[in-house]
């Protein structure tokens, strides 16, 4: 595990829980979470990045360091034949995810981009009926998510890094549209919004997406803490578990009492690994769990729709609405450790490997360049969703 920040609060718990998967090793620059990680774990700890992937112990490396690091750290784990996962954004440039893919390729391991929604059942399902064609050629997605993000505890250099909502939440929209329309974006079209000064950075977007075949897609995103998708499926949170209907509410009142930016840093220091609010905003719901939402979607077919339900999926065509039931199922971290696994024990590809997570990264990046030059950005480096 690189990195016990808040994020290794999501991870660890669900993947410790997979019976092929042993808890190695981690690093970190906080001595306190490192020795709370070892007592926990039996697990080796380092202050070096460099040095836990030195270690004879480790096979894979979970990468949940600062975007700017993302790079540099899976770099240095594919120099020292460690496989990797690495968390949304994949990097900060195009460049660095080239640099990236180089290393894992020179050096024959792994690379997966995680983490992000396209890993739920009903993403995937709904992927499986477009693609069937059983309901005609794919026309359009619409994908909707609103929520309180921008109000939730940050460090200073947070917002400004994964530019508000769109590098941070982005992915796991566009990674979303990718899979459904089969991957190849053609051109990209957004604009951006900046509407609270006190958080300075992005919080919302509305992005128009054009994919090569002429299937067309669009993606809203607010984080400003007003109207909440939730509600739209019974208060069913992203995770699957309940989400409370004051959820947006109290975040943004509890902001609003903290005083100063390194007030709010305290409180975001609390949140991570050994902290006292350690997995506050964790998925690792223990009781009874629905499908996960990231929002709404809905995709639409020469011959019908497709949307999700608390359960499953509803797919409305010419012979009326049915329900499609979905089993449990892995879902985020662990379908993502599971992919990693699948892939290296049978020796195949993997498919959300560092050309797919290069192509998502790439449509983010020209939402943000679209927005400040109000113009139609053209992709390069799109890849199609395999078959396996």
């Amino acid at each position: 595990m690189a990195g016990l920040g808040v994020a290794s609060t999501q991870i660890l718990p669900p993947v410790s829980k997979l019976p092929y998967v042993k808890v190695a090793a981690a690093a970190d620059t906080r001595r306190d979470a490192l020795d709370k990680f070892h007592n926990e774990y039996g697990a080796e700890v380092f202050t070096s990045f460099e040095a836990m992937c030195d270690s004879p112990n480790v096979d894979f490396v979970y990468i949940a360091t600062p975007n700017d690091l993302h790079a540099k750290h899976a770099i240095a784990a594919a120099e020292r034949g460690k496989h990797v996962i690495v968390e949304k954004p994949m990097a900060m440039t195009l460049d660095e995810c080239e640099a990236m893919n180089a290393a894992a390729e020179k050096h024959g391991v792994k690379l997966l981009c995680g983490h992000t929604h396209s890993f739920d059942p009903p993403i995937r399902k709904i992927r499986e009926i477009v693609a069937s064609g059983e309901l005609g050629k794919l026309r359009m997605i619409h994908t909707w998510n609103y929520n309180e993000f921008m109000y939730r505890p940050r460090m200073r250099h947070e917002l400004a890094m994964s530019h508000g909502v769109v590098l941070n939440q982005g992915p796991h929209h566009v990674d979303v549209v990718r899979l459904i329309g089969g991957g190849m974006v053609k051109s990209v079209r957004a604009t951006t919004g900046v509407w609270d000064a006190a958080r300075g950075h992005e919080g919302s977007y509305v992005c128009y997406l054009e994919f090569e075949d002429g299937a067309a897609a669009t993606l809203v995103y607010s984080g400003y803490g007003f109207f909440d998708t939730a509600e739209l499926f019974g208060w069913v949170g992203e995770g699957g578990q309940p989400r409370a209907p004051e959820t947006n509410a109290n975040v943004r009142k509890r902001l609003s009492g903290i005083s100063s930016a390194q007030e709010e840093e305290m409180l975001k220091e609390q949140m991570r690994y050994g902290g006292r609010r350690e997995g506050e905003f964790s998925h690792d719901w223990q009781g009874e769990r629905h499908q996960p939402f990231f929002g709404f979607t809905l995709v639409s077919c020469d011959k019908g729709d497709i949307r999700q339900s608390p359960d499953g999926l509803i797919v409305y065509g010419e012979e009326g609405r049915r329900e499609v039931a979905l089993p449990g199922g892995k879902r985020g971290r662990e379908a993502e450790v599971d992919e990693l696994y699948q892939a290296i024990t049978q020796n195949r590809p993997v498919f959300h490997d560092g050309r797919w997570g290069e192509a998502t990264l790439e449509v983010c990046l020209a939402m943000l360049e679209s927005a400040k030059e109000k113009r139609e950005i053209y992709m390069k480096h799109q890849r199609p969703v395999a078959n396996h």
